[in-house]
């Protein structure tokens, strides 16, 4: 008898899950698997389909697994790349809100959401030990993009900010500025520090370095149509050509020690050109 049902389970769910049938009794493989429903208490008589796992919906089911549950950025992202789930592009023009700091939809670079604080002011502390880090404490790279999803299709847009704390030359704080992120391109990016700038293709090969006028502060512009504009403090910094290129916005810091300052974003500005 248990090698009849060792070869139906086999039969329903393929070669390629052999030792997973081994591994763990058959009935609970198959419950987990949502390939068939478990008996409700309650209804006798009655079978029920038992809701699918989220991480293995595919189009087929993605409708039923979502059903009165709430994703997390993360679950969306993973659903839209195994093509589970269409994402439908925005419209074209730039939403109002966008002439000030967005205050929610931030997603890091590891998942998490994260909104401002109470002064629109975006602060983005570098992770200590996988927490973000507290005043004067951590050091690295965090960035966080916004509505990434919903942004996929941007184009012919300029994106403008204010970077403050930056320190003085040499304080190790630094902070970026990107244009055309997905999930497949890290987006072309400017990183400025108090007296200098670089600039990184979408593919995040470097294109450019120079140098600013010394400030703990600055303004920085950049525009993306078929080439890429950046302007710092007003004045034209560098001009690439790129093609169609499409994608959302982001912010990133790094600090080079714990002791580096922690820049921070406001007076952030998004129009369409």
């Amino acid at each position: 008898m248990i090698r009849r049902v060792r070869k139906l389970a086999f039969q329903l769910v393929g070669g390629s899950c052999l030792l997973l049938v081994f591994a763990v009794p058959v009935a609970a493989f198959v419950k987990l698997s949502g390939l068939v429903g478990v008996p409700q208490t309650g209804a006798a008589g009655a079978w029920h389909p038992s809701q699918p796992l989220i991480s293995l919906a595919g189009r087929w089911n993605v409708g039923w697994a979502l059903n009165g549950r709430t994703l997390a950025a993360q679950q969306m992202k993973g659903l839209a790349v195994s093509d589970a789930l269409t994402v439908t592009s925005p419209p074209t023009s730039i939403p109002a809100v966008l002439t000030s700091m967005p205050t929610k939809g931030w997603t890091l670079d590891n998942g998490p959401t994260i909104t401002t604080d109470s002064h629109d002011v975006l602060v983005l502390r570098p992770l200590t030990y996988g927490r973000p880090s507290l005043p004067g404490q951590g050091r690295g790279w965090l960035g966080a993009y916004w509505l990434p999803l919903n942004t996929a299709h941007w184009q012919n847009y300029t994106l403008g900010v204010t970077v403050t704390n930056l320190g003085s030359g040499g304080s190790g704080g630094t902070a970026t500025v990107v244009v055309g992120h997905t999930d497949t391109h890290v987006g072309y990016a400017a990183s400025i520090s108090a007296t200098n700038i670089t600039i990184q293709n979408e593919n995040g090969g470097h294109i450019f370095s120079g140098a600013l006028r010394a400030a703990t502060s600055h303004r920085v512009d950049v525009t993306l149509t078929k080439q890429l504009t950046v302007t710092v403090d007003g004045s034209p910094v560098a001009t690439f050509q790129t093609g169609s290129v499409r994608g959302g916005m982001g912010l990133g810091v790094w600090k080079s020690t714990t002791k580096s300052h922690l820049p921070f974003f406001t007076n952030l500005w998004v129009k369409p050109n």
